[in-house]
């Protein structure tokens, strides 16, 4: 099933939704042309463009349940579904201070201080942690289809939220960040003289327990860590009372190739054995770990479903049982370069959640829904359901507590995989999503691995992240810290 043509599925309805659009046609930005396009390609809507010059007298004779104002008019209608205008904003006050824009389409009320959000996002800029959004306009400029489909789907209800402040986003266009110094050169000057490393810690207890704390104390890190490699995306295979079993992504320096190994790690964080994974895919990483009850004699299986978005495709491992051997179960879906594929069961259905590799793989959140885990998969009819650098990109497992299920995401506002996001699922269905920020997760106070956290799962009472440390990639100090290698 081929997925790259259909990030804007078409959701079918007999109903009509007629839409007027002010555009000066001749200078309009090609963003505008574009958002045109976009809506007049749903299914059910029947659009008319509108000269700004012939506005008041062209719209006076108007019906229309929609006015998208691209010029930035006097509108002297009020349709049903109101009036709905594109604003800008400083990211920063949003994100910690992080270079970012903030993106929303709103319906303008009575009151110019305030609008009804329909639709948003946050955009992470370039900096010397990291690359941006190159044009956040183009991003932006599907969003009037995305709403019109979710009306069209029977979820008007939106254009009648509760109105808020356009305090801090009011801009008609995204505001100007400064670049990184030194360009495209600087960048290379810096990952010549730096590098990333990874390490995973412990914690005695479960992530709801995390949820509870609000907040991550100092975990058992890793002894042993070779000084060659880095371990990041801890996923845990099995938990005793000494020592637990971890499935992880092993970066190797040297060789500038990655995998994925299994850890047995004493509970204070001492390596006891690492060995690599032939049978699970080479090139792979966050090795999502899923448990099902076999129905014929209720014994737990294990399967995996690594990361290998190169490969275009989410496939499935089992594990061999008492071997531990991996073998191959075939492809859940293919030909859409999935980025860490997450899957969990609610409402009678199965969810998985994704970024795609490319410009937006941190900040675009993709979903696909079936009957069964096993398939077929279909999109989600919003897909992408949420565009936000702060909160997309899958981090881990989700889990429940209380009747609610939360769903851990990446922080990646200021750096790739600086923090974490816990967010509430408030409303998912074939054509609806929405979710809300409940928690930040940031790495742990005083931690040698100060510079970022992107995944945390639990199992049996331990919880599991990694930490990120910038590190000196020359000279003594890039290896005094390394701890020793265990034996493999």
């Amino acid at each position: 099933m081929g997925h790259d043509a259909i990030f804007y599925r078409r959701v079918r309805s007999d109903r009509c939704v007629r839409v007027g659009v002010i555009l000066e046609e001749r200078s309009a930005r090609p963003w505008h042309r574009a958002a045109v396009a976009a809506a007049r390609g749903v299914d059910g809507v029947e659009l008319d463009l509108v000269e700004p010059d012939r506005a008041p007298s062209a719209l006076a004779g108007l019906a229309c349940d929609v006015l998208i104002d691209l010029a930035e008019v006097a509108c002297p209608i009020d349709p049903s579904l109101g009036v709905w205008r594109y604003r800008f904003g400083d990211g920063a006050p949003l994100a910690g201070g992080a270079a970012g824009t903030v993106a929303r389409l709103c319906r303008i009320t009575r009151d110019p201080d305030r609008v009804i959000v329909l639709h948003e996002g946050w955009y992470r800029a370039r900096t010397i942690n990291g690359w941006g959004t190159a044009s956040v306009p183009d991003r932006v400029a599907p969003w009037c289809a995305r709403v019109l489909r979710q009306i069209l789907s029977g979820d008007a209800g939106i254009v009648d939220a509760t109105p808020v402040s356009i305090t801090g986003c009011a801009l008609l266009e995204p505001p100007r960040h400064p670049e990184p110094a030194g360009g495209v050169i600087g960048d290379t000057v810096r990952s010549w003289l730096t590098r990333q490393r990874w390490s995973v810690g412990l914690l005695p207890f479960g992530v709801e327990d995390v949820l509870q704390r609000g907040r991550l104390p100092p975990p058992a890190w890793l002894i042993g860590q070779p000084a060659d490699r880095f371990y990041a995306d801890p996923f845990l295979l099995g938990v005793d009372a000494e020592d637990v079993r971890l499935l992880v992504e092993d970066y190797r320096y040297p060789s500038r190739s990655k995998g994925l190994s299994e850890l047995r790690v004493r509970r204070d964080g001492t390596v006891l054995s690492a060995r690599s994974r032939p049978d699970l895919p080479s090139r792979a990483s966050y090795p999502f770990l899923l448990r099902e009850a076999d129905p014929r004699d209720g014994r737990a299986r294990l399967y995996c479903l690594p990361e290998t978005h190169r490969a275009r495709r989410v496939s499935v491992f089992q594990c061999d049982e008492p071997s531990g051997m991996w073998t191959a179960q075939g492809d859940l879906m293919t030909d859409f370069p999935f980025v860490d594929s997450t899957l969990v069961e609610h409402d009678r259905k199965w969810w998985l959640f994704c970024t795609k590799q490319g410009d937006e793989d941190q900040t675009d959140l993709y979903v696909f829904f079936a009957d069964t885990w096993r398939g077929p998969w279909q999109p989600h009819a919003l897909n992408p359901v949420k565009s936000d650098t702060r909160s997309s990109r899958p981090a881990g497992a989700l889990f429940s507590l209380g009747g609610a299920i939360y769903r851990p995401a990446q922080n990646c506002a200021r750096r790739y995989g600086a923090g974490i996001t816990i967010n509430r699922l408030v409303d998912l269905s074939p054509t609806r999503f929405r979710e809300e920020a409940v928690l930040a997760l940031d790495p742990p106070a005083g931690t040698a691995w100060p510079d970022g956290i992107h995944t945390i799962n639990s199992l049996g009472g331990v919880t599991v992240i990694d930490g990120l440390r910038v590190e000196r990639r020359w000279g003594p100090a890039a290896w005094a810290s390394a701890p020793q290698s265990p034996s493999q």
